[in-house]
């Protein structure tokens, strides 16, 4: 392939005055600040103020009363006093250095588990994940406001939240006792035990004590007998004072976020005051009852027209699955005729998805130019600067190639302006390009940095996902838009075929659980368009039923969008016989251009959620994945498996299996959380996981799954569940444990796979697995522990400045100095562009 820069045309007046204009923009004071949480809208604004998202599980605008207490209204006025309460509170434990700023309150549990606090009217003991905060999605706050038949009072909720966010945000343990009731339950270090000396701290006693613990509290050997010493060695103070590189042993596991507003701190010295006064001088609570999803999809042109024409397909269905609360706009680079902007902001609707397909449709891969990002992105934070409202979430849809390289700039604009990006990558680009993209990438950088779509993903709060078919493309985008969209998503299985041929049928078994469980369950099925007249689909019940769109029974619905390559069975949970294994089922009348790809998820709760933390540059901890099972508590005792593949799909470890034993990386035994050790296994480069969760007769719900106070839950068993998911990650050479550092067995050519059961048969042939694909491994292994079958017996960012319409209108600004930036360095690149890569 062969690159070719083409030298743009001379500016005209009005662009010239634009760039003028950005220049002087950057004379106004602006908060360049960083994305942290795992919500792109939670943020750290200012060195001083975090903001925060929240999500209440019932409708704020018609409330019901407080588990308990028939009294307490759950209004919006409740909840403006309850999160009061919280932000004082913490105000007066950080000694004033932080305030809680603007708080994104949804209701209904939008989003999920993707919001840093979960209010919850039910009765059960609040928890939080240690140092979630910057974590994946998952990772969050569930705070009760009943505990064992007794209601909080509205000052104690929300000093609970309180609480649980010194977890949460700032990774710090317990002070408390607890004489734990279960003599079965292992002790452990981070955990509070029997014959703990108490302190007098909010980690303690969150009602009557709001101080954090100070050197002078551990000053007596005898008295340091608690999680937080255990842990870190050290006091509350001490902890949020060090930098978190220098955390040690079992502390480094937890990956603590270090906040400036405590940096040079001396905590022998500080005296403790207790602030009350301007706890709320930054405090903006936003209720948000209807946000819309305002989406931009950003078209590579550049790749070749085979990977743009999967590009294109995954964009389609992209479009299909929206719901109507949705808006996208298309941007496009290199750009046609005079703009990047291909179409404005369009709704979601039957005739709003028309047009987005046409404007998709007269899209072309291009010939020569250059993928201008910056530009890109440019234009689409222009277009969302004049749509947003305070609240509405926004991601951009990156279609390229999987070797595709970004200036920094890129995600520094994006997590100042809370957008996710969720990059999609189409592999089969050359090392010459990768390399050749990424030199590209630095000269367009202001600051000489170029960064990997991963990486892009990770920075921006988004979803990473590389694909090598069409097919393939387009459920990875389904599912990452889904989980960006806060639809209550899970994954129950995902599989593939090649290409099938006359006759041929594709195959493919997944389990369902009871309804309780496993809720709605969507079996959504892929294909290229122009497959659509030869394909035809089923579903063969646990009975053995086979149902067609023709004799659906009541309580499975069949939805038909040929022209984008989806189509959809959704099965009710009040189907009669539908717990037990089923089967999907794709026939080819003729020969298929492409193969079917086929993604089954539910709207449960209980979700398998995976990430990768260390192996890169900065961090103090060698490579380590890590996956939770649950949903507001965790799952022991499970089977999680991973097959880790590079970039372009090829198998590099095989079944290998998470621990939950609190062996090191592991942090605590039996709380739900699986890790396996990466360090010495892989060289550096890019990977993604694929991981399956099974449980079994031992699984039991945890009665630990994070830091709590109260009294432990009983441990209840679970049913037969199976859950999947995905993790793209980066590996950075001379980071901590990246290179292979022992000799390790040769990966077997057809490994027992975490995939489910797929099989494509035709009438002169033995049934053999036809499932190959950058995201599903090959299924050749029968056995119960594959996917689908159950065994036989569950940083920061920029503050957003609002108009009176309640319209953002400091976006353009938060990106000036990136633009400004990339414009004076694009000087040196012009001069550079006049050669050719051959």
């Amino acid at each position: 392939m062969k690159f070719t820069f083409r030298r743009p045309r001379k500016r005209s007046a009005i662009q010239q005055a634009i760039v003028y204009a950005l220049a002087a923009a950057l004379t106004l004071p602006v908060n360049l600040s960083v994305h942290a949480a795992n919500n792109p809208l939670a943020a750290v604004a200012d060195v001083n103020t975090l903001d925060y998202v929240v999500n209440v599980d019932w409708d704020f605008d018609n409330p019901p009363n407080q588990v308990g207490n028939p009294n307490q209204r759950l209004d919006r006025a409740f909840i403006t006093n309850l999160l009061r309460v919280t932000a004082q509170s913490v105000f007066t434990y950080t000694e004033g250095r932080h305030r809680i700023g603007t708080v994104f309150i949804y209701r209904n549990k939008l989003f999920g588990n993707n919001v840093d606090i979960q209010v919850i009217n039910q009765d059960g003991r609040s928890n939080a994940h240690v140092s979630g905060w910057g974590k994946p999605a998952g990772w969050t706050s569930h705070n009760f406001l009943t505990i064992s038949g007794n209601p909080y009072s509205l000052d104690e909720a929300g000093k609970v939240i309180a609480h649980e966010l010194g977890h949460y945000t700032y990774g710090l343990l317990d002070e408390y006792a607890d004489n734990n009731p279960n003599s079965t339950l292992p002790r452990i270090p981070s955990f509070p035990q029997a014959g703990d000396t108490v302190k007098p701290t909010m980690m303690n006693n969150h009602v009557e004590f709001l101080p954090l613990s100070r050197p002078t509290d551990y000053t007596d050997p005898s008295q340091r007998a608690t999680a937080q010493f255990r842990v870190y060695g050290n006091s509350h103070w001490e902890t949020l004072a060090r930098p978190a590189e220098q955390d040690v042993g079992e502390a480094r596991g937890y990956q603590r976020t270090f906040f400036e507003a405590f940096r040079g701190v001396n905590a022998a010295q500080l005296q403790l005051t207790q602030p009350v006064a301007g706890f709320d001088a930054r405090l903006n609570l936003v209720f948000v009852s209807n946000p819309v999803f305002r989406d931009v999809i950003v078209v590579d042109r550049t790749v070749s027209a085979e990977r743009f024409a999967e590009l294109m397909q995954a964009a389609k269905a992209l479009v299909a699955q929206a719901k109507p609360d949705t808006q996208f706009a298309i941007v496009a680079s290199p750009p046609v005729g005079s703009g990047t902007t291909v179409l404005g902001y369009t709704d979601a609707s039957i005739e709003g998805k028309q047009a987005l397909n046409t404007a998709l449709d007269a899209l072309t891969a291009g010939a020569t130019g250059t993928f201008d990002s910056l530009g890109a992105f440019t234009q689409a934070f222009n277009l969302l600067t004049a749509a947003r409202k305070t609240g509405d979430p926004a991601t951009f849809h990156l279609m390229t190639g999987a070797e595709t390289s970004v200036p920094v700039e890129t995600a520094n604009t994006a997590r100042t302006a809370r957008v996710a990006i969720n990059p999609l990558g189409i592999t089969g680009g050359t090392d010459q390009a990768r390399q050749y993209k990424r030199s590209v990438a630095r000269e367009q950088s202001a600051a000489a940095t170029a960064i990997n779509l991963s990486d892009l993903a990770n920075r921006t709060g988004g979803v990473y996902n590389s694909a090598r078919t069409g097919i393939e493309a387009a459920k990875d985008v389904v599912r990452a838009a889904k989980e960006t969209h806060a639809d209550p998503y899970v994954s129950l299985s995902f599989d593939e075929s090649a290409a099938l041929a006359a006759n041929a049928q594709f195959t493919s078994r997944f389990n369902v659980a009871s309804a309780a469980t496993d809720g709605e369950v969507y079996v959504e099925l892929f294909f290229d368009p122009a497959d659509a007249a030869k394909l035809q689909f089923s579903l063969v019940a646990p009975n053995g039923t086979v149902y067609t769109p023709a004799n659906l029974p009541a309580g499975i619905s069949f939805e038909n969008d040929a022209t984008e390559g989806v189509v959809l069975f959704t099965l009710a949970p009040n189907l009669a016989g539908r717990q037990g294994q089923w089967t999907a089922r794709a026939q080819a009348r003729s020969a298929t251009k492409e193969g079917v790809g086929l993604e089954v998820s539910s709207n449960a709760s209980v979700k398998l959620a995976a990430d990768v933390a260390g192996g890169v540059a900065g961090s103090n901890i060698g490579p380590v994945l890590r996956a939770s099972l649950g949903g507001l508590q965790r799952i022991r005792d499970a089977v999680v498996t991973a097959n880790v593949y590079t970039e372009d799909g090829k198998l590099v470890l095989a079944n290998a299996a998470l621990r939950d034993d609190g062996v090191a990386p592991d942090t605590i035994q039996s709380d739900g959380q699986y890790v396996l050790d990466l360090s010495g296994k892989l060289p550096a480069g890019e990977y993604y996981a694929v991981l399956s969760a099974q449980t079994n007769a031992n699984s039991r719900i945890s009665a630990f799954g994070a830091q709590v106070k109260g009294t432990l839950d009983r441990e209840v068993a679970v049913e037969a569940l199976t859950r999947v998911t995905e993790a793209s990650f980066s590996l950075e050479t001379g980071a901590p444990g990246v290179g292979i550092s022992t000799p390790t067995p040769s990966v077997p050519t057809t490994p027992t796979s975490t995939a489910p059961i797929s099989t494509t048969t035709t009438p002169s042939t033995p049934v053999t697995s036809t499932t190959a694909t950058a995201s599903t491994p090959p299924a050749t292994a029968t056995s119960a522990t594959n996917l689908g079958i159950p065994p036989s017996t569950n940083d920061d960012s920029g503050g957003c400045t609002t108009n009176p319409n309640g319209r953002d209108a400091s976006l353009l600004l938060l990106l000036m100095a990136a633009v400004v930036g990339w414009l004076l360095r694009r000087r040196k690149w012009l001069a550079r562009s006049g050669s050719d890569l051959a």
